[in-house]
């Protein structure tokens, strides 16, 4: 599984269909993360549910960056913010590869 972030509109899903054109991809993590707690789902089960989309294959998740160190006032986006930090955390131990993204250069940082 390879992990890509960057904030949004950087190009990473052009980036990810250029690197790695052969993949399946699971795009737009963060908004999948905040529908699953909207749904009531804890960190636990929407890891888990995660991996168990990409476990067979070759699989590209894309996610923006969210928070960078900003506070959001509402305390759902803080939840959000905090169990979408904590899943991409665990999702870059378990990637073989990732790569930031920036104005549509990829940087890999493992």
């Amino acid at each position: 599984m390879i992990l890509i972030v960057g904030g949004s509109y950087q190009g990473k899903t052009e980036f990810a269909r250029n690197e790695f054109p052969e993949a399946k991809y699971f795009n737009q993590l963060h908004l999948f993360v905040k529908k699953r707690i909207s749904e009531g789902k804890n960190n636990s089960e929407i890891l888990a549910e995660i991996r168990e989309v990409v476990n067979d294959g070759e699989w590209v998740i894309i996610s923006d960056e969210i928070g960078n160190g900003i506070v959001p006032l509402d305390e759902n986006d803080r939840t959000w913010r905090e169990i979408c930090g904590r899943i991409m955390i665990e999702l870059a131990k378990d990637a073989t590869e990732v790569y930031r993204v920036v104005c549509g250069i990829g940087q890999r940082i493992k």
